[in-house]
């Protein structure tokens, strides 16, 4: 990536000198991108062009990408390990956009033959990565959690919202448990008005339909993974509906 090109071998160095390569489990290792999310991300929106516009914050964040690819996620408990993962792939996502902003959606960075989720964009261990190897080659079947697709953001309108805080190993499951019941309290993800004694549609985020399996592993259907997290409302027999998604860039002006 353009600016990770230009100054990666700057930032390691700079990085090694000050003693600030981020140790595996590290309380603080995620704490500089907590600080960037709480700055430009408000109700699950980003503020892009004031992001691209400061040439410092873009450089932080990615100088923390940069620390996350020194890192060893291998030596790591498994909470702190995934904590890792969704904050890599939420970070290499959003420096994907810093660096071909302005676009109208992520689908124009690259195009048929070059899907943004197919390209190499960074190294663990030494091995390069996409988001979508890091996705559903690592956290999904590694990591067997179905709420982790309420933490993931594709920078698009109908992904759940992007958090304005960092994910981190101690907090986890808490965190993980407020963004899953935050989505399935969204009418844009979740919407039971239709369901009404047992008939009618149970309107669902297309997210449900695409990972259905790891939504059924979880709880065993949709609807009880639904019914756990949105209560009640959820009535046996209604007919699952899923939403169009919006692949509209999930901007927003502060």
């Amino acid at each position: 990536m353009i600016r990770r090109c230009v100054c990666s071998l700057l930032a390691l160095s700079l990085g090694f000198s000050l003693g600030l390569e981020a140790r595996a489990g590290d309380a603080n290792a995620h704490d500089s991108f907590g600080v960037l999310l709480a700055k430009y991300v408000h109700g699950g929106r980003v503020d892009y062009r004031a992001w691209t516009a400061d040439a410092t914050d873009a450089q932080e964040l990615a100088d923390y990408v940069d620390r996350l690819e020194s890192m060893d996620p291998e030596k790591m408990d498994s909470p702190d390990a995934l904590a890792y993962w969704i904050n890599l792939y939420n970070a290499t996502t959003l420096e994907l956009l810093l660096d071909h902003y302005p676009v109208d959606s992520i689908k124009d960075i690259g195009g048929l033959l070059s899907s943004p989720w197919k390209r190499e964009l960074v190294a663990v261990s030494g091995e390069g990565l996409t988001l979508n190897e890091i996705e559903n080659e690592i956290i999904r079947p590694r990591f067997a959690d179905a709420r982790i697709h309420f933490a993931l953001n594709c920078a698009a309108v109908s992904c759940p919202p992007l958090q304005s805080f960092a994910f981190e190993g101690g907090k986890l499951d808490e965190q993980l448990e407020r963004v899953t019941r935050a989505a399935l309290a969204d009418a844009r993800f979740f919407d039971a008005s239709s369901c009404v004694d047992g008939s009618g549609k149970l309107r669902l985020s297309r997210i449900f339909d695409w990972y259905a399996d790891d939504f059924k592993a979880a709880s065993g259907s949709i609807e009880a993974f639904a019914r756990h997290y949105a209560g009640d409302v959820v009535e046996p027999g209604c007919k699952l509906d899923f939403m169009d998604y919006d692949w509209a860039l999930n901007e927003s002006s502060k």
